[in-house]
């Protein structure tokens, strides 16, 4: 229980701005071996946020206005990591670039068309999204948005064991690959955290979130394959936002039916 509390806190000084423990840190730990806790670490990220949906729901704010805030904030708990990671991942990628190309305009920090795009549309898709949860049901909303966070961290552990690093300079292939069991673990950890969640939403909640979340995750890790030949820590950040936003749409369309 100590080393898993341990790995959490690491895992959260690498995932988010929150300040790290010096306890966690005694020796040498690879990221890598931490990925097992990104799940966890996506719930703590993701707490600030649900509490704000049903706070907000409480005070009788709409369901945009709720929706907007706890993306938003959750924005602010990660620094936009995995935001940036998708809009470089979208320059990249975005045109018909041979690889080394496409790395090179992926470690740009500037932003092209393809990334402003990306950005835009996540951002929308997650802020209307989180507001037809939250007006179907608010403490479904906050339920939801926790096992999302879970499940679409524990989705980039998978990735990043399951694939070669694309890029051996590259920030993921320095702090240590996981393997494969690790990566199993956290896809696991994450899988049943969303299944949970979803028995909030009734029947459909509990299969469809899952089944959405594995579709678009599997998709882009061929994409990605085809293109690359493996993961960088971009496609990491990439593969969070598109499962995240693939769960929210199956959680809503439950949410709707029921």
């Amino acid at each position: 229980m100590h080393h898993l509390a341990a790995s959490t806190l690491r895992a959260l000084a690498f995932l988010t701005r929150l300040p790290p423990s010096k306890r966690a840190f005694t020796g040498e730990h690879p990221l890598g071996r931490d990925a097992h806790a990104f799940p966890l670490a996506g719930i703590v990220a993701a707490l600030p946020s649900a509490l704000l949906i049903l706070i907000g729901s409480w005070l009788g704010l709409s369901a945009t206005t709720v929706a907007v805030i706890a993306v938003t904030a959750m924005v602010f708990v990660t620094g936009g990591l995995h935001e940036d990671g998708l809009g470089d991942v979208a320059d990249g990628l975005g045109g018909h670039k041979p690889k080394a190309k496409a790395l090179a305009i992926m470690k740009d920090s500037r932003i092209g068309a393809y990334g402003a795009l990306a950005l835009i549309l996540s951002l929308l898709l997650r802020f209307s999204l989180l507001a037809d949860l939250i007006w179907a049901d608010p403490r479904l909303a906050a339920f939801a948005f926790l096992a999302v966070a879970a499940a679409s961290r524990g989705a980039m552990a998978w990735l990043w064991s399951s694939l070669p690093s694309a890029d051996p300079r590259g920030l993921a292939a320095k702090v240590g690959q996981p393997g494969p069991r690790t990566g199993r673990r956290a896809g696991l950890l994450g899988g049943v955290l969303l299944v949970l969640a979803g028995l909030f939403a009734g029947p459909l909640g509990t299969i469809l979130p899952l089944l959405f979340g594995l579709f678009v995750l599997g998709q882009f890790r061929k994409f990605i394959t085809r293109r690359l030949g493996g993961q960088t820590g971009d496609c990491l950040g990439a593969a969070q936002q598109l499962t995240e936003i693939a769960a929210l749409l199956a959680f809503a369309i439950a949410a709707g039916a029921g």
